[in-house]
């Protein structure tokens, strides 16, 4: 199972990129029993383009892709849609604020700053925080550091909470050690709401040619610097000769909540909710289920092990009384960059 996302964020423009690709080998016990392979990867790209640097209104472009080859599902064709549209809202990236105080908190416990922290200072240390990139570009990667450390030096210096001159050896490397070698799980903060029409340029069963109607809602918000909530809502049907209500309707939720239990220890919560709403009255609509409980553990800033419980429930409309499946799994996760 292997994940991937980029984001790339300023005033007026937002670009997301995600994959993910997940490949598993099964085999039964008996002598003559036949090993079962699958793969699936999905991926998506998305730009956004605020009409003005401070409103909330945007149009956007996104690309879906799809490869899978399944056991006993023949349906195979790459899937590749386009969509174009707009929305309203905006959602902030608020990492580096939890980063931010994570240095401060951890600069107090060893005397490098003391006295009271104003939300201005935060906001402050938090703008040179998400600039790492931009530190790094103008003095390379070998020589970034030593900048953007002293950009920090000065806001505290102009909040006049350092306790000595300078950050020192101690605070550099406490802020090296949070920045670098510490984990932070994904903070967010903001709502938009979309809608776009697209075109399948070809899906699993080799359908193409047809305009799509898509919209979208997502909602982000942390709960003081431990709570994290998470909610993206997502509709979709294919217009057949521009005609709505010909073609199945697709809703996806996903709902996640996490808590940070400690600096190296994060709970994360999902519920996935997938339902196909069939157009034609002799077919059953479908019903999926996914809800599932993670702890994380950072064991280093490239490694973590994670213990995870999942409850998965489908409900296709055969009339059979389908069992809930229990899966418990343990493993380790490497970020390689």
């Amino acid at each position: 199972d292997a994940e991937y996302f980029r984001e790339y964020s300023t005033l007026p423009m937002k670009w997301e990129t995600y994959a993910t690709a997940i490949i598993d080998f099964a085999r039964g016990a008996d002598d003559d029993a036949n090993t079962t392979e699958n793969y699936q990867i999905d991926a998506w790209t998305q730009a956004q383009k605020y009409l003005n640097d401070y409103d909330k209104w945007f149009v956007f472009g996104r690309l879906d892709v799809g490869l899978r080859d399944l056991e006993d599902i023949e349906d195979d064709d790459p899937f590749v849609q386009v969509t174009a549209g707009g929305g309203y809202g905006r959602i902030f990236n608020a990492t580096p604020l939890m980063e931010a105080y994570r240095v401060v908190e951890d600069l107090q416990e060893y005397g490098v700053i003391s006295g009271t922290i104003s939300d201005e200072t935060y906001l402050k240390l938090a703008d040179v925080i998400a600039k790492e990139d931009e530190y790094e570009a103008q003095y390379s990667l070998r020589e970034y550091e030593k900048y953007w450390y002293e950009a920090m030096q000065q806001v505290l210096a102009d909040a006049g909470v350092l306790t000595g001159p300078s950050l020192g050896a101690m605070g550099v490397i406490r802020i090296q050690d949070i920045l670098t070698d510490e984990s932070v799980l994904r903070r967010a903060h903001g709502w938009e709401v979309s809608a776009g029409i697209g075109y399948l340029i070809s899906d699993y069963s080799g359908n193409e040619g047809d305009p799509l109607l898509n919209a979208a809602f997502r909602y982000a918000k942390p709960f003081g610097f431990d709570w994290q909530l998470i909610e993206e809502l997502s509709y979709s049907t294919i217009l057949e000769d521009w005609e709505f209500g010909d073609t199945d309707h697709k809703i996806s939720n996903l709902l996640s909540l996490s808590y940070e239990i400690s600096d190296t220890i994060d709970w994360i919560n999902e519920w996935h909710l997938d339902i196909i709403l069939a157009s034609e009255d002799n077919e059953d609509d479908t019903y999926q289920n996914l809800l599932a409980t993670e702890l994380r553990y950072y064991v280093t800033n490239t490694l973590d092990a994670i213990a995870r419980l999942e409850f998965f429930h489908l409900d296709d409309g055969d009339d059979v009384d389908e069992d809930i499946e229990t899966r418990f799994s343990m493993g380790l996760v490497y970020h390689i960059f």
